[in-house]
């Protein structure tokens, strides 16, 4: 019935509505896993690993489990870890209808605790089992992100996308939304990340229970470095802007308010004024987030008593600090938009690149590019590849604004040191690239 839909049904500006994905329950998969939790060792690997955000942790207190349906109060086991986990039962959860089957989950388990079965079966099993798990309370404020286990108890924005089963870019997009997504701003060039983020009607990216999510935007392969940059700069000049703000109010004698308010503008005025990029709360919090979460009510309440709070209030989205990060492929890092990624990098703009690099144009069919190895087989070149990789990473540090080994990141989605990696990134003061582990290079140790 969609052609029968009137003009006025959307949403003016380009804006789609977020989390549609969620709706969609597409049942491809032929089989799904299962999870033996006598075996389950807690690790959460396998809901890194997933590229679907279908295989996920759940915590539950002993009054949730009593409500709970009764094969998941069977498969629930006691969280083990210790500190505020000791307070909670702990439940792996697949969705079976959002599951693709590619078994990515299966492989990386140490302890061999997920098993393949039909679909048809898994479904008539665990569909409660899911519906009931989507419905408690977010805990992951608790837990510490900066460690594996706990950024996978953490809500993943990047839900039940198109892209195809076992997709080797979907995992580093959802840990970095685990990690930043309340404040995350991506300018997103075009290509597979495009098409399985930003197909309408089904859209992956989603938000929170405050309202909060990522902003997604996407360009083209040839200016995206470049639209991600402007993002960028336009935010900081609004910041700015802020700021004076900020000063000008705490400076006007006329200007009455609360020593409460007084106190959080001043704390926020003093990070602005001595350039802290962003500095980390125990649990890998952001104290700027902490701040706006703090002046926001107090914004809200006082802003009749003077134009200046009430301008402040109006402004009160940019007390937060968001992560920006320019997101492409290697058709676009490498080839297409590489003048413009150049450019980017040789700034000292703080903007964050995350290449996807699957060493061919994965979107069109698999032609090759600058990044696909020398004597590789793809469209375009069928007799091998006459030329080696382009080194990204060594042209990007070419550039001495930053020290080298805040340069580039290499890394496997389920290394440990892939969190560390990504909070070092995002409180750098320039430029910084994290190109993951191609696609087509999985050995054993990364898994």
């Amino acid at each position: 019935d969609g052609n029968s839909l009137p003009v006025s049904t959307f949403v003016p500006g380009g804006r789609v509505p977020l989390g549609t994905s969620q709706y969609e329950k597409r049942g491809i998969a032929i089989n799904v896993p299962k999870v033996d939790m006598d075996l389950c060792t807690q690790c959460n690997k396998c809901s890194l690993i997933c590229p679907h955000a279908a295989v996920r942790p759940f915590l539950l207190t002993q009054q949730e489990l009593n409500s709970a349906p009764k094969d998941f109060k069977e498969g629930s086991r006691a969280a083990i870890g210790g500190g505020v986990l000791d307070n909670y039962q702990y439940r792996i959860q697949v969705s079976p209808w959002d599951c693709t089957g590619c078994e990515l989950c299966v492989r990386i388990c140490p302890a061999d605790a997920l098993k393949l079965a039909d679909a048809g079966k898994v479904i008539e099993e665990e569909e409660a089992n899911w519906n009931f798990a989507v419905t408690l309370p977010d805990r992951g404020d608790e837990i510490d992100k900066t460690t594996v286990k706990g950024s996978q108890f953490q809500k993943p924005y990047l839900e039940f996308s198109g892209a195809c089963e076992g997709c080797g870019e979907t995992p580093h997009v959802k840990l970095m939304t685990q990690l930043f997504g309340e404040r995350l701003v991506i300018a997103n060039a075009t290509g597979c990340s495009s098409i399985w983020g930003g197909s309408n009607p089904s859209f992956p990216y989603t938000v929170n229970a405050k309202g909060e999510g990522p902003a997604w935007a996407n360009s083209l392969f040839e200016d995206n470095a470049e639209f991600g940059f402007g993002m960028r700069k336009a935010f900081k000049q609004r910041r700015d802007y802020l700021a004076n703000q900020v000063e000008d109010a705490l400076g006007d004698k006329e200007v009455t308010m609360s020593d409460d308010l007084r106190t959080a503008l001043q704390q926020y005025l003093v990070m602005r004024k001595e350039n802290m990029h962003d500095l980390l709360l125990p649990r890998g919090r952001s104290i700027y987030h902490q701040i706006m979460e703090k002046l926001v009510p107090l914004l809200e309440k006082e802003k009749g008593s003077h134009a200046k709070i009430k301008q402040l209030y109006e402004l009160e989205d940019m007390f937060g600090r968001s992560s920006f990060w320019i997101v492409g492929g290697d058709g676009w890092a490498y080839d297409i938009g590489y003048g413009g990624l150049d450019h980017v990098i040789a700034s000292e703009e703080h903007v964050n690149i995350l290449v996807l690099d699957t060493e061919m144009y994965s979107n069109t069919g698999g032609q090759a590019s600058k990044a696909t190895p020398k004597g590789a087989m793809a469209k375009f070149a069928e007799g091998g590849k006459l030329t080696q990789k382009k080194d990204l990473g060594q042209l990007a540090m070419t550039y001495k604004n930053v020290p080298r080994w805040q340069r580039v990141a290499a890394i496997a989605t389920a290394s440990a040191k892939t969190n560390g990696t990504l909070f070092q990134i995002r409180q750098m003061s320039s430029p910084a690239i994290w190109q993951p582990v191609s696609d087509h290079i999985v050995s054993d140790h990364m898994l």
